[in-house]
């Protein structure tokens, strides 16, 4: 039987690859820090898996087996799994790829030793560089003739993960612990030119050759959908992504951004991003966050705007790659006004934000977070719209306050 080495049993590690793995007929090892969890998934020998679809409204059930848990911590187990594994994925946060890559070396070195095949991992961390960071943290632990021997049969593939798994919230209590609630969606591109091992035959992953372009169209495309729900819906008093949908005026706003960095993409990317395929693209993502089974929170897809905010993150980057191709980010200005904002009391982001406003103003914040020189154009645009937005939500609260009280 396939063997699949999955790092990291959270939500993604079970919610997505496992799913992945499990489709295609691997037995699974999830390598898991979490001792309960390792118990926990031991013990049942499965683990309920519910999709929900946005197209159907239906809810799909799975039931995943097949696999056994690993604790994380018995780096030589690891290493004979890594030896004889096919593939292996991680989802464990990019700040712990650091405490994985002792027992991936050592794997690594196992398979040298033996002639091994190739074989890829491929990264569900949503971070720029995933790949590059690992491979730097496991050559740490490798002399320079592993090495050399791993950049030709060791891939470090990053992917761009699109997947909705929210946090199993207390509607889901009964399902026990090792529950995991998703979207259906089920694509998984990746870096197809990092890749060392031949394509394996599992439905979802898709090879690109232009990494780049992808990371960036999920960023500012999926990523800034879900800022505008977040950062205006707060502001407007929603509570999950899908209310938001349907408010007309948030609607509008949304439509406008993803309108711009649809411009901006085609134009930087013409021989990757096809026009029609990304007007696909933002009406599944339409379809999808609009959702009302997820029950997807705001403060969830809003949380941290310190670093949506930073100067390459998915508002401001998004608006200067527009600006440097002839669109102006007139609505994603907007949004960043909306992000500066935000003042959810349990986001440390959020309330180091507001700190810094209070202390220097909105044009000192700006700066010190995205950057940004609040005389420039986009500068401008977005103070413009943070004073207009505190005045909208006086509004919007009395509109709420009369809608209770008739």
């Amino acid at each position: 039987m396939k063997v699949a080495v999955q790092f990291g049993a959270g939500n993604i590690g079970r919610g997505f690859m496992g799913q992945l793995f499990w489709e295609a007929g691997y037995k699974t090892y999830f390598i898991e820090y979490n001792e309960q969890m390792v118990n926990l998934l031991n013990e049942s020998g499965t683990y309920p898996l519910r999709l929900l679809d946005a197209y159907t409204k239906k809810n799909i059930n799975l039931k995943i087996d097949r696999f056994e848990a690993i604790c994380s911590k018995e780096h030589g187990r690891v290493a004979d799994l890594f030896r004889i594994a096919d593939v292996a994925g991680t989802a464990v946060g990019v700040q712990n790829l650091d405490s994985i890559a002792p027992s991936i070396a050592m794997g690594i070195r196992k398979r040298r030793s033996e002639k091994a095949l190739p074989i890829d991992i491929y990264l569900c961390e949503n971070t720029n560089g995933a790949g590059e960071l690992l491979q730097d943290a496991v050559f740490r632990h490798l002399s320079s003739e592993e090495q050399e021997w791993a950049k030709q049969n060791v891939g470090f593939v990053a992917t761009s993960v699109a997947r909705m798994v929210p946090a199993a919230d207390k509607r889901f209590e009964h399902e026990g612990p090792l529950f995991v609630v998703a979207d259906s969606y089920h694509k998984l591109p990746y870096d197809g030119t990092a890749r060392r091992a031949s394509e394996p035959s599992i439905e979802g992953l898709k090879s690109v050759s232009n990494f780049k372009a992808e990371v960036e169209r999920k960023l500012y495309t999926h990523n800034l959908g879900h800022a505008v729900m977040g950062y205006i819906g707060y502001l407007k008093g929603y509570t999950y992504v899908h209310e938001s949908f349907s408010d007309d005026y948030l609607s509008s706003v949304f439509d406008g951004a993803l309108n711009e960095t649809a411009q901006a993409l085609v134009r930087m990317y013409p021989d990757d991003i096809d026009p029609q395929e990304h007007n696909e693209i933002i009406q599944d993502v339409h379809v999808r966050f609009g959702n009302p089974m997820l029950l997807d929170s705001l403060t969830r897809v809003a949380r941290d705007p310190k670093r949506k905010l930073s100067a390459n993150d998915r508002l401001i980057g998004s608006a200067k790659m527009c600006l440097s191709q002839g669109v102006f980010p007139k609505y994603i200005a907007f949004i960043c006004g909306a992000a500066y904002c935000y003042d959810a009391p349990d986001d440390p982001g959020a309330m180091e934000i507001q700190q810094l406003i209070r202390a220097g103003g909105i044009e000192s914040a700006l700066q010190k977070i995205s950057q940004e020189d609040p005389n420039s154009d986009l500068g401008k645009e977005i103070i413009k719209s943070y004073y207009k937005l505190l005045e909208f939500r006086k509004k919007w609260g009395k509109i709420r306050r009369d809608d209770n009280e008739n």
